[in-house]
């Protein structure tokens, strides 16, 4: 009679415990059952033993043994069984030796499950931090972090065999159909069981846990992840990393941070082997073309993983692990990551009463717990609402019914399919969403999706303000922007009254900015802007006490000192007495050479004139190149030299005539006017080498001279370097400046705004301050450009080689006769009491210990008295060597006692006292009419990482960085993306910010915490202006209110209509229904998602539930305010 057919092995197995494994795999036999007897004359027949089978044979005669075998390893500690059988006894050999056939060397199963994980010998003193299962995690002296140690198994030879058997016997047997059974778990229990049962059948006596430790073994290697699978495993890893072959693996343990694994690849085989084992599980591809994987596991781990030759030393895999229990809100408060009463706080944000939920951008680095947070957040969102969530790889897990998930979809093999974030967002914005999650914005989907949140932007500069390059080069904004975007006519993207460029690599320009550590340094700048001056339009026009000016709108940010921190503020917010950075040690710019383009001497004259012996042969200019000739002919028929090289000698001229000369509107004839000999022959003798033939024509006025010559006009040079930049200004100031011994001063005046500021920003280059002030001169207007104070002018008479006689003697008997000012303006900082006062009482240091030890550091006497009128408030400046002192001195105290946050508060002063801007006095804000000033444009400049540049000397935020730091000291708000270049126009409508960071302390390891939030004043371009609402204490280790009063709690009142009392009420319900569920326990996803539920569907209910369920007095008092 015909068989049935029968079912699935999958069916079969799901369905019953009880089939054999012939009738699940239709193949294979039971071994017979038998005794082994002992006889030493005749051969007689036995049953198959293990031994038997590993050898291959069928059925046979055997002799008894004459050779005792060996014992094999003890089991594991955690699989050790007293009443198991020895193996010896289950894998009898034959007496006759049987002959076998060679064997290749081969890399067995067992050395590709535990090489590298061998038991170590520590040098160092081993100390046991945790034990569970068969780890260990270890601290041992001499290792920079813990070691994490695995105890694999030991195999024998003959277990070897055994699993190399059953591995090929359950390839063959078992073809798993994920589509059959899609959980990971389920397939892995399945598969355990099967391998289980051919273990049993292939050696029947062997004992249960050696049975269990083999499937496993086989289990790990054909359907997890080799000697990683045990690592995937451990909930207590947040990460696995693979960095290469013949290299430890490392793990992130969320108790003890980065660990070292001893798990060693030998085999770089062995890696590509799980890396390509993923890839098909996730349907990617990765080889040398693709040598990049970035993915979802379908149990929702992330792996990256990478191949040579991106990857120098191998192919790298890291996995970062799912976690099923994901944290909540309520594990971010007992982990301290923030307090129930910012919780409360953030929950109203999230719910908006109905009316006005805010939006939320919450920032940080890598593994600092931002999508955690994100998650615990979107748990806040009404159940009421449609909630869409975007991620690249999912991670998000909320307990939301009405929750539409989309994730991205890399390109397929053949480079096709892909589905971007930028897609899925112009998609979301299509399906009636009431939120939208964001996983990672980057780049196209964040201009997608703040366009719908679009609220413009209008900070500029007008388009005379000088800005600085990184080249030396002092150019006016409008005159190098409107170059460009001639240029990029045809590429000019607009939106309302707003224009910029995205300037390509060759045409990017670098400027001076400022960093986070507040050292000058160079930045290119990516994007142009520009926008007509609006109707009824008003203008800023800010003065500062060393007398830079610039005009700008009322919204463009200046980087402000405020009580020790360097603060953003609007031009239309300075008010006289703000303290606002200005360029003080720019970056030295590239030394060059100024070479002139020959070419610019076509078409001059008719003709050259050529050395031709010891004479000059005049030559028609008859296409001949002018690098070839010498000199051309003037006007008047004399030999005028063509100038290849501005040397120092020129540069003096230029800066004569520049200062008071006159050239004649045909190009030809100039003059210069002299009231010193010495002058007048340092001119003329620097003239001669390049007008050979041409005698000068002295006429004398009174007590003054004026030559003329013959010379066409020059080139710009001023930034090509610093000697010839020193004569130049020597020109200038010997022909139109004079000496002022009551200033002291020397002072420089000239008509033109633009030739005054340039003459600054030199100054500045070669370290001399300087100001400009601007002065009526009857119906005109003049600038003076002046160089105060004994310090000031010293360097001035050093480096600028003056020749006129007088002036150089009045310099010199200035010198003489006053003192240096002990730190001068531009070294000294300002200063506030609780910069100094509350971190030395914090380090227990009194007054005359820290001036000691201040006095050390700096080199120099940093009294008592001035420390006591520091921390009275009795001065408002220090000098700056005095304040690196006193910072050097708190951070050395507080390294000695190993506090880390004073340190840390130590070194933010250091970096005030060295930065490379001086913090100048405003003295006039005021607004101006821009059409009064002939401002048709104003402009402004996208500068990458930095986001400031200095304009008319004062440092300056640009408006179109991305959302980055409210300091210019240190950067706040960072994204885990590239910046997202989202235009000025497409700014995000954020409300609130909040920033999170990972770092490790001493006494507590790792933590994360949230160390501020803020919400946005004011939208600047990429940039915000914050109002921080709370910031970390690391003192207290705390999040703590500023004070600051909330923008958006009073546009909250506004909307509801409810009094700002009654929105605090709001606050103090949700903290007590989180301070409830944290002295009830409930901290799973899905039990506090049920409870927020309840809230949010009967209120009232819910808070006599609450009373109910009280375990405390103090909770029972507290709920009945809200009942």
């Amino acid at each position: 009679m015909e068989e049935k057919k029968k079912k699935s092995w999958i069916d079969e197995i799901l369905s019953s415990d009880n089939l054999t494994l012939e009738a699940i795999l239709k193949k294979g036999s039971k071994p017979q059952e038998g005794s082994l007897k002992k006889e030493e004359s005749e051969k007689t027949e036995r049953p198959l033993s293990l031994g038997d089978i590993l050898a291959g044979k069928s059925s046979e005669t055997l002799k008894p043994k004459e050779k005792e075998e060996e014992k094999p390893p003890l089991p594991l500690a955690f699989l050790k069984e007293e009443s198991a059988p020895k193996l010896a006894e289950i894998l009898k050999k034959p007496e006759v030796p049987v002959k076998k056939p060679e064997e290749k060397s081969t890399i067995s199963l067992q050395d590709i499950l535990s090489a590298g994980a061998k038991q170590t010998k520590y040098v160092g003193e081993v100390k046991v931090l945790d034990v569970y299962g068969n780890i260990r995690i270890l601290r041992v002296k001499g290792e920079a972090v813990p070691i994490y140690e695995i105890n694999l198994p030991k195999l024998s030879k003959e277990e070897e065999k055994l699993l190399k058997m059953v591995r090929d016997r359950a390839i063959v047997e078992i073809q798993i159909d994920p589509e059959s059974i899609p959980n990971f778990e389920e397939r892995r229990r399945v598969f355990m069981r099967e391998v289980r049962r051919m273990v049993k059948e292939m050696a029947p006596t062997l004992s249960e846990g050696r049975v269990e430790l083999l499937a496993e073994l086989v289990v790990q290697n054909m359907i997890g992840y080799g000697k990683l699978d045990p690592l995937v495993r451990d909930d207590n890893l947040e990460e696995i990393m693979v960095i290469g072959t013949n290299k430890p693996v490392y793990v992130w343990h969320r108790r003890f941070g980065m660990c070292k694994t001893n798990i060693v690849f030998e085999n770089e085989r062995d890696i590509l082997n799980i890396i390509e084992r993923i890839a098909r599980e996730v349907g990617r591809r990765i080889d040398q073309q693709n040598p990049l994987l970035d993915a979802r596991l379908p149990d929702g781990s992330r792996v990256n993983a990478t191949l040579p030759p991106i990857s120098l030393d191998g192919p790298t895999l890291t996995i970062r692990k799912f976690k099923k229990d994901p944290l909540t809100i309520i594990d971010l408060i007992k982990y301290g990551t923030l307090n129930s009463e910012v919780a409360a706080f953030l929950w109203l944000l999230v719910d908006g009463l109905g009316v006005k939920p805010a939006n939320i951008l919450v920032a940080g680095g890598t593994g600092s717990g931002k999508t955690t947070t994100l998650n615990s957040l979107a748990m806040f969102i009404p159940p009421s609402e449609r909630v869409i969530s975007i991620e690249d790889t999912a991670e998000l897990q909320l307990p939301i019914e009405h929750w539409v998930r989309l994730e991205t979809r890399p390109p397929n093999v053949e480079g096709k399919g892909e589905i971007t974030m930028d897609d899925l967002v112009k998609n979301t914005l299509r399906m009636r969403p009431d939120r939208i999650i964001v996983g990672e914005v980057r780049g196209p989907e964040a201009r997608t999706m703040f366009t719908a949140m679009n609220t413009g932007h209008d900070g500029a500069l007008y388009d005379f303000s000088v800005i600085q390059l990184s080249n030396g080069r002092f150019v006016l904004i409008g005159d190098l922007l409107e170059e460009l975007f001639k240029k990029y006519s045809d590429r000019i993207k607009t939106h309302k009254d707003l224009e910029y460029v995205v300037l390509d690599e060759k045409d990017r320009f670098e400027v001076v900015s400022i960093g986070p550590d507040l050292k000058a340094g160079k930045h290119v700048v990516s994007r142009i802007w520009r926008r007509k001056v609006r109707e009824g339009e008003k203008l800023i026009r800010v003065i500062t006490r060393t007398g830079n000016e610039v005009i700008l709108t009322k919204t463009h940010p200046f980087f402000v000192f405020s009580d020790g921190d360097v603060v953003r503020k609007e031009a239309e917010k300075l008010k006289p007495g703000d303290r606002v950075a200005v360029m003080r040690k720019p970056p030295k710019p590239p030394q060059r050479k100024a070479i002139i383009n020959p070419e610019i001497y076509a078409g001059i004259s008719d003709y050259y004139l050529v050395l031709n012996g010891k004479n000059l042969v005049k030559i028609q200019n008859d296409g001949i190149p002018p690098e070839m000739v010498q000199y051309l002919l003037s006007i008047n028929s004399k030999p005028v030299k063509i100038v290849c090289e501005v040397d120092e000698s020129l540069s003096y001229v230029v800066g004569v005539l520049l200062g008071d000369g006159y050239i004649s509107s045909n190009g030809y004839y100039i003059s210069a006017t002299f009231d010193d000999e010495s002058y007048m022959k340092a001119f003329t003798s620097a003239i001669q080498e390049f007008l050979p033939e041409s005698e000068p024509q002295v006429k004398r006025e009174s007590t003054y001279t004026v030559v003329t010559h013959v010379l066409k006009p020059f080139v710009e040079f001023l930034h090509s370097n610093d000697d010839l930049l020193r004569h130049f200004i020597a020109g200038l100031f010997d022909a139109d400046a004079y000496v002022d011994e009551k200033g002291p001063a020397i002072v420089l005046t000239t008509k033109s705004e633009n030739l005054a500021r340039k003459v600054w920003y030199a100054l500045q280059r070669l370290g001399i301050i300087s100001t400009v002030s601007r002065v009526k001169d009857g119906e005109n207007v003049i600038f003076r450009v002046t160089v105060r104070g004994v310090d000031n002018l010293i360097r001035f008479y050093t480096y600028i080689p003056l020749r006129h006689s007088r002036k150089r003697a009045e310099l010199e008997e200035i010198i003489k006769k006053h003192k240096a000012r002990r730190g001068k303006r531009t070294d000294r900082v300002p200063i506030s009491p609780i910069m100094i006062e509350p971190l030395r009482r914090k380090l227990n240091l009194t007054v005359s210990e820290l001036s000691k030890l201040a006095s050390y550091y700096a080199g120099e006497k940093v009294s008592e008295s001035l420390i006591r009128h520091i921390e009275k408030g009795r001065i408002k400046e220090v000098r700056r060597s005095a304040l690196r002192g006193i910072a050097l001195a708190l951070q050395q105290i507080a390294r000695d006692i190993d506090d880390e946050d004073s340190w840390v508060q130590a070194k933010r002063l250091e970096l005030i006292a060295d930065g490379d801007v001086y913090w100048d006095e405003v003295v006039s804000v005021e607004e101006v009419d821009p059409r009064e000033l002939g401002i048709e444009y104003v402009y402004d400049l996208t500068v990458e990482d930095d986001h400031n540049y200095v304009a008319n000397g004062i440092v300056v935020s640009n408006c179109m960085g991305t959302i980055h730091s409210n300091s210019a000291r240190e950067t706040i708000i960072r994204l885990e993306s590239p910046p997202m270049n989202v235009p000025r126009i497409m700014i995000p409508a954020l409300d609130i910010i909040i920033m999170q960071v990972r770092y490790h302390t001493r006494k507590k390891g790792t933590i994360r915490r949230i160390t501020e939030i803020a919400e946005v004043s004011g939208i600047e371009g990429e940039s915000v202006q914050l109002n921080f609402l709370y910031k970390y204490d690391p003192a207290k280790d705390e999040l703590v209110r500023t004070e600051v009063p909330s923008r958006f709690l009073q546009t909250l009142s506004y909307h509801t209509g409810m009094h700002p009392d009654e929105i605090m009420y709001e606050i103090e319900k949700r903290k007590l229904v989180l301070d409830w569920m944290i002295e009830k326990g409930i901290r799973r996803i899905d039990e506090v998602g049920a409870q927020i539920r309840e809230f949010y569907i009967d209120e009232e209910e819910f808070f006599k539930k609450i009373e109910r369920e009280a375990t405390t007095i103090e909770m029972s008092k507290r709920i009945k305010e809200f009942i």
